[in-house]
C-alpha cells in the first residue's frame, strides 16, 4: 500500500498555491506579500480602503457577481486590483489568469467601474505609479502626507 499511495500522490493535481498569506500593517490578512505592499501604501498615506469588496452588476434581486477586486477606496469610488500572477512561472497558470484578468477588465469597462490596474513590476516604484494611476483614474491628486506617513488620524485608514 505504501508505493500505491506515493503513486497516488505524485501523480494527484493539487492546485497550486501562488503568493503568502501577510499582514498588513492595519492587522488584517491579506493573499500575498504585494497586496500587503499596497495595503500598507494606502494606510501611510491616509487612504480608506475596504479589501475585496464584491462588484455586483444587475437590478435589485436580479444581481450577480462580477468579481472581487483587492482593493475599494470609498472616498473615490475606484476599485484596485492587483494583477499579481502575470509573472507566474507556469505557462499554463499565467495563460489562464491574464484570461480571467482580461475578461475582469472588459466587465470593468462594461459598467463603467472605475479602477486602477497594479503589476508586481509597480511594487518598486510604488509612490509614483500609484499617484499617477490613480489621478487619470479620478482626475485629481493623490493627497500628499507629511514626511512621517501620520499627518491624518490613524483612524482614518480603517474600514
Amino acid at each position: 500500500m505504501g508505493l500505491f499511495n506515493d503513486l497516488l500522490s505524485f501523480f494527484a493535481t493539487r492546485p497550486k498555491q501562488y503568493g503568502t498569506l501577510s499582514v498588513t500593517v492595519r492587522e488584517e490578512e491579506v493573499k500575498s506579500h504585494g497586496e500587503q505592499k499596497i495595503a500598507d501604501f494606502l494606510s501611510r498615506n491616509g487612504v480608506r480602503y475596504e479589501y475585496e469588496r464584491l462588484i455586483e452588476a444587475g437590478f435589485w434581486i436580479f444581481t450577480e457577481k462580477v468579481s472581487r477586486p483587492d482593493f475599494y477606496l470609498p472616498d473615490y469610488g475606484v476599485y484596485i486590483e492587483y494583477w499579481g500572477m502575470v509573472d507566474v512561472g507556469d505557462e499554463r497558470d499565467r495563460a489562464k489568469y491574464v484570461r480571467s484578468m482580461k475578461w475582469k477588465m472588459r466587465q470593468y469597462h462594461e459598467l463603467g467601474v472605475k479602477f486602477i490596474s497594479l503589476y508586481p513590476r509597480n511594487l518598486s516604484n510604488l509612490d509614483w505609479i500609484f499617484r499617477k494611476k490613480f489621478k487619470e483614474a479620478t482626475g485629481r491628486e493623490l493627497p500628499k502626507v507629511g514626511r512621517s506617513g501620520h499627518d491624518r488620524d490613524a483612524s482614518t485608514s480603517s474600514a
